[in-house]
């Protein structure tokens, strides 16, 4: 533990008022030790998790102090609320970060805000190497290819039934059709049939909207 601090010191350490620390002991967000004096690592820790950034004084800027780096976002019902948490949530649980039972404070909300940022820049990135695609362009071709491929299998039984017919043998002891001949022809018309329908060529995507 590092060594005890006053009110006084607490309050420059963390780079705010006095009066903020005090209202920060009143509110028993911050907890002194028998001696009157406060531990600063677990004071700050305090700090941090029960502090609004938006509202805090560690801030210079007038822009800054009074409306954050972004517009602040108004919950106005318990539904919002409630979204809101398990929003929050699950991002940090995408990210393997447990619940650890004691709700959500201000400092799992700027992680999750951190995490929203880092992979809103990973798909900027990915727009700029053109490696993004568009979800609907991409829907669409799946679609295309997916009908001519069943619109080619539904065409071949009628174009291939008659030859492949003279070429199966029948079994002279039975008067049936030999079974390793139908196999044997049916397998060589597939693969012609696939030959025929030829490699996907690279598609060309649409530039993501």
């Amino acid at each position: 533990m590092a060594q005890s601090v006053s009110q006084r010191q607490l309050a420059k350490l963390l780079n705010v008022s006095e009066g903020a620390v005090r209202g920060a002991i009143r509110a028993n967000r911050i907890s002194r030790l028998p001696g009157g004096l406060i531990d600063p690592d677990a004071a700050r820790a305090a700090w941090i998790a029960t502090t609004d950034p938006v509202r805090t004084k560690v801030r210079t800027s007038e822009k800054v102090r009074t409306q954050g780096t972004h517009p602040r976002a108004v919950v106005r019902t318990e539904t919002e609320a409630r979204e809101a948490v398990t929003l929050i949530a699950r991002i940090l649980a995408e990210e393997g970060m447990r619940d650890d039972g004691k709700g959500i404070d201000f400092g799992k909300v700027r992680t999750a805000e951190l995490i929203l940022k880092a992979r809103q820049r990973h798909l900027d990135q990915a727009e700029q190497e053109g490696t993004l695609v568009d979800r609907a362009a991409a829907e669409k071709l799946f679609f295309d290819m997916a009908r001519e491929g069943r619109d080619a299998w539904l065409s071949w039984p009628a174009r291939v039934g008659i030859p492949m017919a003279e070429e199966i043998k029948i079994d002279p002891t039975t008067g049936k059709v030999d079974p390793r001949s139908l196999v044997a022809v049916l397998s060589d018309y597939v693969r012609q049939h696939l030959a025929e329908m030829g490699e996907p060529s690279d598609p060309e995507w649409k530039a993501p909207k």
